[in-house]
């Protein structure tokens, strides 16, 4: 017998407007250096997680970015702002630690808006697929308008 591979979805991390990645004002995503992926500009300053899986990465100095491998082996990466690596003020929290499971619409991380927008750097945050693991299939979704933990973003086989 032959059975149809179930299709999966991550969903919205941020509620905002989502982007292609190639809109990104940052050539390593809007040229896919990292891998294919899509970007929201947040409303809030919330980031969840956005499939159930396993911390592998966490910046500790900056806190600004997340990655995540899935059960199938797809990993993604969360990162909130651009050139953000380089902050030296303490405006991003990680709710979470590297090899800690987190499950769909956990908390990753807070940041302090207003003070990031002051020092002159967007909020823009990417999801970036680095591996599709044992996936078949995977497709960015053509949505414009996320609501965390709701909107379906990536579909997946």
């Amino acid at each position: 017998m032959f059975f149809k591979k179930k299709e999966s979805y991550i969903t919205a991390y941020t509620d905002g407007t989502i982007i292609p990645i190639s809109e990104v004002k940052d050539e390593v995503f809007s040229q896919k250096m990292m891998g294919d992926g899509l970007a929201i500009y947040p409303e809030s300053d919330t980031i969840y997680a956005p499939c159930d899986g396993i911390v592998t990465a966490v910046f500790d100095q900056t806190q600004h970015a997340v990655g995540i491998t899935m059960e199938n082996g797809m990993e993604i990466l969360l990162h909130v702002g651009l050139d953000t690596v380089n902050l030296h003020e303490p405006i991003f929290h990680t709710h979470v630690k590297k090899d800690e499971a987190v499950k769909q619409g956990q908390t990753l991380i807070t940041y302090d808006k207003e003070a990031l927008a002051a020092l002159g750097y967007s909020d823009v945050t990417m999801c970036v697929i680095l591996s599709n693991g044992n996936t078949k299939e995977v497709e960015i979704l053509k949505e414009t308008k996320a609501v965390a933990n709701k909107t379906n973003i990536i579909r997946y086989k």
